[in-house]
């Protein structure tokens, strides 16, 4: 019961902490806001492999996440600097949560046509990566120039550098500096030639610090569920004629009428899924959800009668209870009609600090029902 308390807090904290920005978001804000494509591109990879039954975390490109954070680059290129030698990269994290474990982080970083590029230069060059603190160079990556093709993003696995920063970042930001050189040659060459200038760009084609994180999952204490014994299967053969055998066919006799009286109507309303569509609009979730919108959840409704049947996966607490519950319903409940197995689903939306969060929110659809 605490790690499914624990999993429920998570989740509400979730939608209340994200829920919250609409405060502070102006009229119509998710309307204009785009997001990057490479999260769409996630939402729509991992979505679809939930319903074939795999885990995000099945994939490589996930790096075992489950929650996957955009943080938008929030530096700019400094007018002044020409050429355009080094570039800062600022990112804010705050909402990076501590409790979650860091599984990898990557540097995403639109590069477009270059310009004023003399066909006669090397068409190999360097990135580098220095801290903006310390001026260390941190990484280093070969990358190939580009002649008026499609922009293209380029993605560096900053996990080692990401992890390095943490512990020097000041407060919840955390800042890199890029600079290129020539590949068998010393000196820095101009970024805006490259491709890297940050002039005019949209929202969308801002760099991003893509950082994947895993949530401290618990598995559902369902119990031991043995699956469901018949009535009478485990109790001892009575001697024909004796007071206890009398005993125990009117007992049999009891059960067997009250059965009886149960079929028919009600028999068509016992345990099983049932649709239940959930509008994340009609509960005023859409300003922060980018997608789905809605999704089929189900739930579970109807009698847990006697005798329950084997798809029902009762336990034997259950079992019992309805026993009684069959012989003397005064005495004791029924037992309960609820979700014996759920899924994930995937969820894209804009956390407290606008940034685009992919997660993927386990016991949101309920695959069977069974009595409890």
């Amino acid at each position: 019961m605490h790690n499914n308390g624990h999993r429920a807090s998570r989740f509400l904290k979730d939608i209340f902490a994200s829920s919250l920005t609409k405060h502070h978001h102006q009229s119509g804000f998710k309307d204009t806001f785009v997001p990057h494509e490479y999260m769409l591109s996630i939402y729509r990879t991992y979505s679809k492999a939930e319903k074939l039954g795999l885990n995000a975390s099945f994939f490589q490109s996930s790096k075992s996440a489950n929650i996957i954070t955009s943080f938008v680059d929030k530096g700019q290129d400094s007018v002044s600097h020409i050429p355009l030698q080094r570039q800062k990269y600022i990112f804010n994290i705050s909402t990076l949560s501590g409790k979650d474990e860091l599984m990898g982080a990557e540097l995403r970083i639109l590069r477009k046509a270059r310009t004023n590029f003399a066909t006669s230069d090397t068409s190999l060059f360097n990135i580098h990566i220095y801290s903006c603190h310390s001026k260390q160079n941190l990484d280093s990556w070969p990358a190939v120039v580009r002649d008026r093709r499609p922009p293209v993003w380029e993605v560096l696995d900053v996990w080692k550098v990401f992890k390095k920063q943490l512990s020097f970042s000041q407060g919840d930001e955390l800042c890199f500096e890029l600079q290129a050189s020539p590949d068998k040659s010393e000196g820095e060459l101009n970024l805006q030639h490259l491709g890297f200038s940050r002039a005019n760009r949209l929202q969308q084609e801002k760099a991003i610090l893509v950082v994947f994180t895993r949530s401290q999952k618990t598995e559902n204490p369902l119990g031991d569920r043995r699956g469901s014994a018949k009535y009478g299967e485990s109790r001892k053969v009575a001697q024909k004629g004796g007071p206890r055998s009398k005993a125990r066919r009117s007992r049999r006799t009891v059960l067997a009428n009250r059965h009886g009286r149960r079929n028919g109507k009600k028999a068509k309303s016992r345990c099983s899924k049932k649709p239940l569509r959930v509008n994340f609009k009609e509960l005023g979730w859409d300003d922060w959800i980018i997608a789905p919108l809605d999704y089929e959840a189900y739930h579970c409704e109807g009698l847990c009668d006697f005798p329950l049947r084997s798809h029902l996966e009762p336990t034997n607490h259950a079992i019992i209870q309805t026993l009684i519950n069959s012989m003397d319903p005064s005495s004791t409940p029924a037992s309960c009609c609820v979700p014996a197995k759920l899924s994930p689903i995937s969820i894209l939306y804009i956390d407290s600090g606008n940034n685009v969060v992919y997660k993927q929110y386990e016991d949101m659809v309920v695959e069977s029902c069974g009595c409890r």
